[in-house]
């Protein structure tokens, strides 16, 4: 939602970008990323798997610090353990919805192989594939997971309380970063903009209104999904390190990754250090 918002309020405009925002499942994304067909992508959770395989991809700004997904179920499974033997839905396998979902899965005492995992590409088609009944679970983000809940399904777990995964921000790639960094400067500018007016209590009813003009749901729901976002919303665009070096192990770990890897390795973060302090003066 925020890139859609900044550029309907003209943040991009006035840092004299012409954005382009194109709706694509993680691996897409990535895959058009690496092949300079995108300047940027949002699916940072996908792309740490990318940097470690040593595709050229760099995270340039957090937006949001943490995840905002929920484990979601049918409203007949109370608890985690009831999942065992029944599927689950995930966007990708080496997004932050699988991960964030295993992580889970873990925390409450199952072993993730227990689960038979379905990835659906989207979380609409998760959404859409738990409420039809052909997913026992899914991972849901704001306002589904909150609509999904007024209906009755159960919220089994957060997945902020069990990973320190990153929900969404801007990656870039190598090329990117050393062809055009006046244009990542400037977009990195806008988003920042844009998540300064966000974080503004009296801005939150216009924001509620916007969500509805997109999802039918309830005004009440669409508030409570909209704090749930908020509340992981970064500051400045960045992460603390620690978490971020969290975030890294649980990706090595999930993905059978065993070369060390820093957040250094992950990240370029001085296109958001001169961006922030710009905006800063």
């Amino acid at each position: 939602m925020p890139l859609f918002f900044g550029k309907d309020k003209g943040f991009f405009t006035s840092e004299s970008v012409d954005v382009d925002l194109v709706l694509m499942s993680p691996p897409t994304a990535i895959a058009a990323l690496v092949a300079g067909e995108l300047d940027f992508s949002t699916t940072v959770g996908a792309g740490i798997s990318a940097t470690m395989r040593g595709l050229p991809i760099k995270r340039v700004l957090y937006i949001q610090q943490y995840v905002t997904f929920a484990l979601m179920a049918a409203p007949e499974i109370k608890n985690v353990r009831d999942l065992v033997g029944k599927s689950v839905g995930a966007v990708a396998l080496t997004d932050a919805t699988a991960i964030a979902a295993r992580e889970i899965i873990k925390g409450n005492g199952v072993d993730p192989a227990a689960v038979n995992f379905f990835y659906t590409q989207s979380t609409e088609s998760s959404r859409t594939a738990l409420m039809s009944k052909k997913l026992a679970a899914a991972m849901l983000p704001p306002p589904f997971a909150e609509e999904t809940q007024m209906r009755g399904f159960s919220r089994l777990a957060d997945a902020k309380d069990f990973a320190p995964l990153s929900g969404i921000g801007l990656l870039a790639s190598s090329e990117t970063l050393k062809r055009n960094s006046t244009k990542v400067l400037s977009v990195i500018r806008a988003v920042l903009r844009t998540m300064v007016y966000m974080r503004e209590p009296k801005n939150h009813s216009e924001l509620v209104n916007y969500i509805l003009k997109i999802h039918k749901i309830d005004s009440s729901v669409a508030a409570e999904a909209l704090a749930n976002v908020m509340a992981v919303y970064s500051k400045d665009g960045t992460k603390p390190r620690d978490a971020v070096q969290k975030e890294i192990d649980i990706y090595r770990e999930a993905l059978k990754f065993t070369k060390p890897f820093t957040p250094e390795e992950l990240e370029d973060m001085s296109h958001q250090r001169q961006a922030y302090e710009f905006l800063s003066r």
